[in-house]
């Protein structure tokens, strides 16, 4: 459709004419792509990467705006008739025609697994905008460490084919670890990008089975980083991995800092402590108890409220919503102030006194 047509679409007399209905419930019956403002994509193919994980190429609609090398997105996935959301890293760059979205199985994770299990071509999905910080430096440093780990590889790759788009002239050691060779999400990939760019060097390090000629065993050590790359100190250090991976860069950081260090996780914050006072719900003239441990998102589910969340974990901005007023605490920190009117992930706080909430 012509960018004349959709604005006709999106016009008052357009949405008066479709009442009580939508606009995008009428354009859904005819192209399930279609939509006056949402994000929409269709799963064009499902690629096995590991025994637990797939990459889902995606084809957007009119309505993506795109996003930049590192970021990742909120994808939104009908599971046993429940909408649910996600966020998940694009591993490719901008100015590509589709998406590529990898998952992995996460322990209980419903959206992960159920994607994983039975994502099919023909799929329509949901996209929240692009977000996240964790993107290459501006000006581009002459020399980078990646450092990833698992499905930490993700943000990686969409960088290093970024650079290689620039015609990057700099020096790139890529230094990823995971379990087995089985295990290593886009492993003939990230070959061949080490084979067909000369200022990519790439380490690979399994922990649990022996490397292959040419690459290494063992976990993550100052020694063995001081071994693979000597010059790491002088390093812009690019970080994704699980926890325990990044607890040991970053202890190996304090002790004697890279250059700068840059990172993204995939770990839910811990809570630290129970909350105190009460939580109420505003509009659904609900109340919890603050003292109950938990965030404010756990705290109104538990209420049989619905927020919208993604991520979890402090990064995508689904669950924010106003905190009319009240004392909280961020979890991620521990760190407690007042509110009036403001908007707060709910996936973050939790209740440090009284707390009242536009739910």
């Amino acid at each position: 459709m012509s960018r004349l047509l959709w604005s006709m679409l999106d016009s008052p007399l357009t949405r008066a004419l479709c009442s009580p209905m939508s606009v995008d419930d009428y354009l859904t019956t005819f192209n399930p792509l279609w939509s006056v403002h949402q994000a929409r994509a269709r799963i064009e193919a499902v690629e096995p990467e590991t025994p637990d994980a797939v990459s889902l190429w995606l084809r957007p609609n009119h309505n993506w705006r795109g996003h930049r090398a590192g970021q990742h997105v909120v994808l939104g996935v009908e599971v046993d008739g429940v909408r649910e959301q996600r966020c998940f890293t694009v591993s490719v760059p901008p100015g590509q025609d589709m998406l590529r979205l990898t998952v992995k199985r996460n322990g209980d994770g419903r959206v992960s697994n159920h994607l994983v299990d039975h994502a099919r071509v023909g799929d329509i999905v949901e996209l929240g905008g692009p977000a996240g910080e964790f993107v290459l430096p501006e000006p581009r440093p002459d020399r980078i460490l990646m450092l990833s780990g698992g499905s930490g590889v993700t943000p990686m790759l969409a960088m290093a084919r970024q650079l290689a788009a620039e015609d990057y002239q700099g020096s790139v050691v890529f230094l990823h670890y995971s379990r087995s060779y089985e295990d290593t999400i886009a492993l003939q990939e990230m070959r061949e990008m080490a084979e067909s760019w000369p200022w990519l060097d790439l380490k690979l390090c399994v922990t649990e089975q022996a490397p292959l000629e040419g690459d290494h065993g063992g976990f993550f050590s100052a020694e063995q980083l001081d071994e693979l790359v000597p010059d790491s100190a002088e390093r812009h250090v690019l970080l994704c991995g699980p926890d325990g991976l990044m607890k040991q860069v970053h202890a190996l950081h304090e002790q004697r800092p890279f250059a700068a260090l840059e990172q993204e996780e995939f770990v839910a914050p811990s809570i630290s402590s129970t909350g105190e006072g009460r939580v109420r719900f505003a509009r659904s003239g609900r109340e919890a108890d603050g003292e109950s441990a938990g965030t404010l998102l756990e705290l109104a589910e538990n209420q049989g409220l619905n927020p919208e969340y993604g991520c979890r974990m402090g990064i995508c901005q689904s669950c924010k919503c106003t905190i009319s007023e009240g004392t909280v605490r961020d979890v991620r920190n521990d760190q407690v102030r007042q509110v009036r009117d403001e908007a707060l992930q709910l996936c973050v706080h939790a209740a440090a006194g009284d707390v009242q909430v536009e739910l």
